[in-house]
């Protein structure tokens, strides 16, 4: 028999919750140069750099739908609604420099971070640092990026294989479902923030 001093062998450890506070992308050493450079080129990646997987993939998916959408609707052969060519063509710009954007305050939060962790005792001042910048790991994960990623594979894939399909439910239905959809959206802001305010 051990003695009743002598730990036991093999103690089961608590796993540990990924939480936005040990999020791997705040434990690995970042750069804000490259993270720059490569959202300057490739809208997304420089999200991926930083580990922030979920909003990269987000722009990605938003800037292939939107020039899909716009190759879209230049091509089919029914009248075109001319201000919605303009309005998609004015948000790739708006999309890639909020890319950029979005990754400079991303990275911005991880080296402040970084210098609070290191700094020995954190003092007030280091802390109203650090609060400029909202914590861009705090979205990471979620039902709702799942549903999002097969709801922007399905409009690629049926805006490329043009089925004649939508094209006529675009044409006859196409205001009413938008009308809807923005309907939609306001009552789930409108929650969203009820839900806050309660909080």
């Amino acid at each position: 028999m051990t003695p009743e001093h002598q730990p036991a062998l093999n103690p089961k450890k608590p796993r540990k919750r990924v939480t936005p506070k040990r999020h791997p992308g705040l434990l690995r050493k970042k750069r804000k140069l490259p993270a720059l450079l490569l959202a300057a080129v490739f809208p997304g990646m420089g999200h991926v750099y930083l580990g922030l997987y979920r909003k990269g993939t987000m722009f990605i998916m938003m800037m292939m739908l939107d020039v899909s959408a716009l190759l879209y609707f230049s091509s089919i052969g029914m009248q075109i609604n001319v201000p919605l060519l303009i309005l998609l063509g004015l948000t790739i710009p708006v999309g890639y420099f909020y890319n950029v954007y979005d990754v400079l305050q991303s990275a911005d939060f991880i080296l402040s971070k970084r210098r609070r962790s290191e700094a020995a005792p954190a003092s007030a001042d280091a802390g109203k640092a650090g609060a400029r910048f909202k914590n861009p790991f705090r979205a990471e994960g979620g039902l709702s990026f799942g549903l999002m990623m097969v709801a922007g594979g399905a409009m690629l894939i049926l805006l490329h294989q043009k089925p004649p399909w939508l094209q006529t439910g675009i044409r006859d239905y196409g205001a009413g479902i938008i009308a809807v959809f923005l309907m939609l959206a306001g009552i789930c802001l409108g929650l969203n923030e009820a839900t806050r305010n309660k909080k």
